[in-house]
């Protein structure tokens, strides 16, 4: 059994979010602007198949893509309590 040291860091549980109640279901991505509580905090925003491409968005205010593979996004918040999201554009697929 590994040991893990007692400081490391706890990897934050994933909030989903339904973006298809705000953009249309054929998007590809989605440009958002994520206000997070306190503004010191981050959150990752990814859909499902781009953990890899996962966003960062900064506090207090950031804005930025996210690329889309369904109706659900991910937030992992970091230092973050609550966050907010507003959907400013969207790519539809051609």
């Amino acid at each position: 059994q590994a040991e893990v040291p007692p400081d490391a860091p706890v990897e934050p549980r994933p909030i989903e979010v339904n973006v298809w109640k705000y953009i249309p279901d054929s998007a590809t991505a989605v440009t958002m602007i994520v206000t997070l509580t306190p503004p010191t905090g981050q959150a990752v925003i990814y859909a499902a198949g781009h953990e890899r491409d996962a966003t960062l968005f900064k506090g207090p205010r950031s804005i930025d893509e996210v690329k889309l593979s369904g109706p659900i996004v991910y937030v992992k918040l970091y230092g973050a309590t609550s966050f907010d999201i507003q959907y400013t554009n969207y790519r539809l697929r051609e």
